[in-house]
Order: structure tokens, then C-alpha cells, then sequence
């Protein structure tokens, strides 16, 4: 199951460079391995659209930090579910709907 981490109160960050929109979600530890935008059996024969993991820090209520996998989403539309795969380390491809709503902009 695909989760953004309680630290970050289950939201990603959504940037928008050169009219693209990209969502930076950190997830609730490492055993997402890679995603895929798009399905499942699409993302098994399409390993060069694979997205990898960065290493991001995060930091809970009672000061302890830890280090979990997350990922650069691209994002089409505002309030539009979108297919997303993920592979975890079971090295099974599963299919998940996503969507990216309830924008806040911030200054």
C-alpha cells in the first residue's frame, strides 16, 4: 500500500518548474522499491520510465529521525486520478489509483 508518512500528515509537495507538475511524496519507510506511471503490466516491459527513490530524513514528534525512500510523481492534472504501479520487495507490480487534491499554496 502506498502511504506519505505521518510526518508529513499524509501530504506530498507539489512543485510546478517550466509549466510541469511534479509531487515529491516521502513514504512510511523502504519497502517500495520503484513506481510507475501507469499500470502494472505496462511498468514490468517499461523499466527505463521506472521512478527511483531519493533517501529523505524525516523527523517525528519526539525528535527521532529516520531515513525513508520517496518519490518525484508526475502530476497531469489538479483533482484527476491517475494510474500509479508500485514495486516492492516481494518483486510483485501492483496497480494503484492516485490522486492530488486539496492544493495549499505556500509563500
Amino acid at each position: 500500500m502506498f502511504h506519505a508518512n505521518e510526518t508529513c500528515n499524509g501530504k506530498g509537495m507539489l512543485t510546478v518548474k517550466n509549466g510541469k507538475m511534479n509531487i515529491h511524496v516521502s513514504l512510511a519507510g523502504k519497502s517500495i522499491l520503484n513506481l510507475y506511471c501507469g499500470t502494472a503490466s505496462d511498468a514490468k516491459t517499461d523499466e527505463q520510465n521506472w521512478l527511483h527513490p531519493t533517501t529523505d530524513t524525516v523527523t517525528y514528534e519526539d525528535g527521532t529521525t529516520e531515513q525513508v525512500f520517496g518519490f518525484d510523481i508526475p502530476v497531469k492534472k489538479i483533482d484527476q486520478e491517475f494510474d500509479l504501479a508500485l514495486i516492492g520487495k516481494k518483486g510483485i507490480w501492483y496497480d494503484h489509483k492516485v490522486k492530488v487534491c486539496d492544493i495549499v499554496k505556500k509563500n
